[in-house]
């Protein structure tokens, strides 16, 4: 199993003074080999592997002597970045690769396994050409290092991540049993809402921060380009936004352990946010909410510990269908908290009929072969715990 732990590092004036020609030499690296290969193949078609590119390095060294000042580990690395990006753009939808600039890109550098090492009694990492640099050791690990990816945030601290294959197998998923399932409904009123009645509160961090982010933002805007006071209030912006960011990150993972440890299996909708966030009224309540870290959190910790995670169609009725009787009102628009279904009776508050839903339709899907089986048991809401047991 792999696992990263992030810890944040204390580089000498020397030290940062190289880490920062390192990053502007990495993102140098990367436009030139992602220029390289965007003209090869408009000029004749021809198709540059990472090995083709690697090889270009020398000639780059040679062009720019400056190349040869980093660690020489480091360049490779940036290519085979570039390549990532590069092939993500044939597999998925996120679009063609972009040349980095200086002020807006991420400053990061990988150092491979065995270009750098932790020295967790001496608390310090070491570095090929950068020498040993401190750390904060909040905690240890037990693993084999493969490489440690160093970054800088916008307000100018240094993290490293040091990635650890540690001896720990992933277990095997547990059966699924209804007894123990719980669907999720995601909201903007409420952060969650499970199928058990339990509402966890959006905290709307952001309420407070943006305004004070505002302010600053209208300071910054009467100062002078390229003065000192500018760059001044431009680092309390980003301070501001990497504290709504931690806050918001700290609040996931509270809730994202909660649910594993009360829960062997959940469901959850397969929800489209990149489609969502397209509608200007909602965008920027549903981004600072961070659903999509969620479900990214839940993937790899209920993997860790065992447990299922089951996503329905994005497209199923989960808050128009009576949890009760299954039956489909049209006519509940997003509005309406609260409704009663005109085929049986039932009150329903919207979120917890929704996360009822969801959670009958996951179960669903995991009976495909059931003939005659309508999803409903006499509680309203579940399948019968014997069948599930017994898948």
């Amino acid at each position: 199993m792999h696992k990263t732990f992030k810890y944040r590092i204390y580089p000498n004036k020397a030290q940062q003074a190289l880490l920062q020609a390192t990053f502007g030499c990495c993102r140098f690296v990367y436009n030139k080999t992602l220029d390289i290969r965007k003209t090869a193949y408009e000029t004749d078609k021809t198709k540059l592997s990472k090995f083709d590119l690697i090889k270009r390095l020398k000639p780059l060294k040679d062009e720019f002597p400056w190349l040869r000042d980093v660690p020489h580990v480091c360049l490779p690395q940036a290519v085979y970045n570039m390549d990532r990006a590069y092939q993500n753009f044939f597999k998925s939808d996120k679009g063609y690769p972009k040349f980095k600039t200086k002020h807006r890109s991420r400053k990061s550098c990988k150092f491979p396994y065995p270009f750098c090492d932790v020295l967790q009694e001496q608390a310090r990492l070491k570095f090929s050409k950068l020498g040993l640099v401190k750390y904060k050791k909040d905690r240890e690990f037990v693993g084999t290092l493969r490489h440690i990816v160093v970054t800088q945030d916008s307000d100018g601290k240094y993290y490293a991540s040091c990635l650890v294959e540690t001896t720990t197998e992933i277990p095997e998923p547990q059966p699924v049993d209804a007894s123990t399932t719980v669907g999720i409904d995601l909201g903007l009123k409420d952060f969650i809402v499970t199928s058990d009645g339990h509402k966890i509160p959006n905290p709307r961090f952001y309420a407070t921060i943006d305004r004070r982010i505002a302010r600053l933002q209208k300071h910054e805007a009467r100062k002078t380009k390229g003065s000192k006071r500018r760059a001044h209030i431009r680092l309390k912006i980003n301070k501001l936004y990497i504290k709504k960011r931690n806050l918001i990150k700290n609040y996931i993972y509270h809730v994202a352990k909660t649910l594993l440890r009360e829960s062997q299996t959940l469901v959850m909708e397969d929800l489209n946010i990149v489609g969502m966030v397209k509608n200007h009224s909602l965008a920027k309540s549903i981004q600072n909410i961070c659903w999509g870290e969620l479900r990214r959190v839940l993937e790899y910790k209920s993997q860790w510990l065992g447990h299922n995670l089951i996503f329905i169609d994005r497209f199923a009725p989960s808050t128009k269908t009576c949890s009760y009787c299954g039956f489909h009102n049209s006519t509940l628009t997003l509005s309406d908290r609260s409704w009663t279904c005109p085929g049986c009776g039932t009150h329903h508050d919207r979120d917890i009929n929704a996360a009822l839903n969801i959670k009958r339709m996951g179960l669903e899907s995991l009976l495909p072969a059931v003939g005659g089986f309508d999803g409903r048991g006499e509680d309203g809401y579940g399948l019968d715990e014997a069948s599930i047991c017994a898948v």
